[in-house]
């Protein structure tokens, strides 16, 4: 009896539950007819066939699609309006280049060979259809991209057995203490890249010398480098010209390779015949360094034309006043007592006094450029190096306007001019 009671009982609270679940359904549509639009829209939403309830997300998945096209679409536009990017040797922008070879020459100096990544025999430094520099005096920049500074760096002249069109280029770079870019540069070996921008054309050597054809160059160093390349320049284009080369330098190394202690052979004798004088390098010196090997044969090309003298401050050599004297003694020419009176004065290319506010880079002169008349020209005394270097023999260069200009002449040059005034009307002086 009591058991049915129980069933009775569980059978009635269902009935209740059942009733309670129908009472609240009903509440609750209700309710839902009453209330406000947005509530009404999520119901209908939520309670519309499955065919339905998909219509909003197909809807939305559809801007997807749309904004890509149109993203794909402008950057399509916008790639082949505006300009390329350049991948050739210009001044704008930097290029990257692959160093191919690398020769050491002391364990701070060495020369490397780069090539361009996309080689071009239309380049910028070349006469165009042939393999001749364009400019008698160039450089490049090369790039550090770790702390984003940028120096000029000059690259050697090419050698009898190269073909400069393949773009090639060849620098000798000495590290100095201190030097982010010749640091950055020693560090790096073949298969490595260097990014440049040029070229950036210096002075117009060949302008200036004009009908004149005598260049004295005093190089520091790596300095010695724009000096081969106006010696070539000049050499080449008059067969009358003269170039004597002072090159001033540390150590033998970097002139001829320095062996193991052993007994030294007889042309040994030839560079310490006279210890406290500078040294004449011959097209018969042996055993050179890269860079000497380069400079013998320019002088085996060029013969008596190029005069190349050495001085080595671990020897105690250097070029004095004397040396300076001698040199340019030696290359007066009796056409400049013809062109004196004529030459110099309102020149952008002779005046002195115009070459002291002037920057060492500069727009290749055009046959208007030069106010002096048929036939004019000045010879040319030149300075390459550090610039101590270049202070102690021809004063320091200086800032004027964001760039470095040449400033007044002062140091050995500047002695050199008030023992001897005519040197003023005859010559002029450019720094490096």
């Amino acid at each position: 009896m009591s058991s049915r009671r129980a069933v009775l009982s569980a059978a009635r609270l269902n009935h209740f539950h059942l009733g309670t679940s129908q009472s609240l359904i009903s509440a609750f549509s209700t309710t839902t007819r009453t209330t406000s639009p947005s509530t009404r829209c999520l119901r209908q939403y939520s309670t519309a066939p499955q065919s339905q309830s998909h219509s909003r997300p197909v809807k939305k998945s559809r801007k997807i699609p749309i904004f890509i096209t149109t993203a794909i679409l402008g950057g399509t536009i916008y790639y082949f309006s505006s300009p390329s990017k350049p991948t050739l040797l210009n001044s704008e922008t930097f290029i990257p280049y692959t160093i191919t070879s690398r020769e050491a020459i002391s364990p701070t100096s060495f020369i490397f060979t780069i090539s361009p990544h996309i080689p071009n025999p239309s380049l910028p430094y070349l006469t165009p259809s042939t393999s001749s520099w364009r400019y008698p005096l160039w450089s490049v920049e090369f790039k550090q991209p770790q702390v984003q500074i940028a120096r000029h760096y000059t690259p050697l002249p090419p050698q009898s057995s190269e073909d400069p069109t393949d773009g090639s280029l060849r620098f000798y770079v000495r590290a100095i203490g201190g030097g982010e870019m010749s640091t950055y540069l020693s560090r790096l070996g073949v298969g490595h890249d260097v990014w440049l921008r040029g070229p950036h054309v210096g002075f117009d050597v060949t302008a200036r010398l004009g009908a004149m054809d005598k260049v004295v160059f005093l190089a520091g160093g790596t300095g010695v480098v724009p000096a081969m390349q106006v010696a070539k320049a000049v050499l080449e284009k008059n067969p009358d010209a003269q170039v004597n080369l002072l090159w001033a330098i540390r150590k033998r190394e970097e002139l001829q390779r320095v062996n193991s202690p052993v007994r030294r052979p007889s042309w040994w004798q030839f560079w310490v015949t006279n210890s406290s004088e500078p040294v004449e390098l011959h097209s018969h010196l042996q055993d050179p360094s890269p860079i000497a090997k380069q400079l013998r044969d320019m002088k085996t090309t060029y013969g008596q034309r190029l005069r190349i003298q050495v001085a080595i401050d671990e020897e105690q050599t250097q070029f004095r006043e004397a040396d300076l004297q001698n040199a340019i003694s030696g290359a007066q020419d009796r056409r400049l007592l013809a062109n004196r009176s004529i030459t110099g004065s309102g020149c952008r290319l002779h005046d002195s006094a115009l070459l002291e506010l002037t920057s060492e880079f500069e727009t290749p002169a055009g046959s208007d450029d030069c106010k002096c008349g048929h036939g004019a020209g000045k010879n040319l005394f030149m300075v390459s190096g550090p610039d101590g270097f270049i202070a102690h023999y021809a004063g320091p260069k200086r800032w004027l306007g964001g760039q470095q200009v040449q400033g007044p002449m002062g140091g050995k040059a500047a002695q050199l001019q008030r023992r001897s005034p005519k040197l003023a009307d005859d010559w002029l002086v450019l720094k490096l």
